[in-house]
């Protein structure tokens, strides 16, 4: 089911949005983002909500404000399987399509500023430097898909594995969990350990044997399952048969 509170944005107020400045937004004058602030609006949803399903008419986009948002897609036998992971300032929703090709579901629980679709197209169909930053990310984002694509194709598990962490680890600094901050090294997994199986590909199992590896190895350090800490990221990167520069291109903060 879609849930969702809704509240004023903050969009264009720089100094209590915690992510305009990785967002289109930072592309625009104060009359550009004055115009966008009257289109936006935030949404919470909590974890496991539905926010847009597959092949559903596409009605808003927007950006991850908190949280983590997992991308589905249903096979033709029924299967779902999760295609991406979402975090704060990526973009969310297809523009210029009728109809979401991919479920959109809170992994955690999630606060979204949202846009009406057709309002935003309009929108950027009038300002051009809007519009040049968003295909801009667009194509930063399926660079980072084709990173991740050629990272992981042939990788062993455990190179599979090893890369995700690393991922999780850059992306967790934009987070905002309560007392955790970058230098603590403390680590969010949004996804429960059969949803990470399903994404790489492996078992439960497997990827809890690997972890543990990497536990017992002091590259990281289980706290519970949702977080973990991390005590080597050069051991992690090792492990992940990636240099960190490659490993940087497919998880930027």
């Amino acid at each position: 089911m879609n849930i969702a509170a809704e509240t004023s944005c903050l969009c264009g107020k720089s100094g209590k949005c915690s992510i305009y400045n990785r967002t289109v937004c930072r592309a625009g004058s104060v009359e550009d983002i004055a115009q966008l602030n009257r289109i936006s609006h935030q949404r919470t949803y909590p974890r496991g909500s539905v926010i847009q399903a597959q092949g559903e008419h596409c009605t808003i986009v927007g950006n991850i404000v908190e949280g983590v948002v997992k991308l589905s897609s249903t096979s033709v036998n029924g299967d779902d399987h999760i295609v991406g992971l979402l975090f704060p300032s990526d973009f969310f929703g297809r523009l210029f399509a009728e109809e979401s090709r991919f479920s959109y579901e809170a992994a955690t629980d999630v606060t979204l500023c949202t846009m009406s679709k057709p309002g935003f197209e309009r929108f950027l169909d009038d300002h051009p430097a809007f519009e040049r930053e968003m295909l801009k990310a667009k194509l930063d984002e399926l660079d980072a898909v084709r990173e991740w694509a050629a990272i992981t194709n042939g990788h062993t598990t455990m190179q599979r594995i090893a890369t995700l962490l690393y991922v999780f680890s850059r992306r967790s600094i934009n987070q905002h969990l309560h007392g955790v901050t970058p230098e603590t090294h403390i680590v969010h997994i949004p996804l429960s350990r059969r949803d990470i199986a399903d994404y790489l590909g492996t078992t439960p199992e497997t990827l809890s044997r690997n972890i543990q590896t990497l536990a017992r190895g002091k590259v990281i350090r289980n706290i519970n399952a949702k977080h973990f800490e991390l005590l080597d990221p050069a051991e992690l990167i090792r492990h992940s048969g990636e240099t960190r520069a490659d490993l940087d291109r497919i998880a930027p903060v």
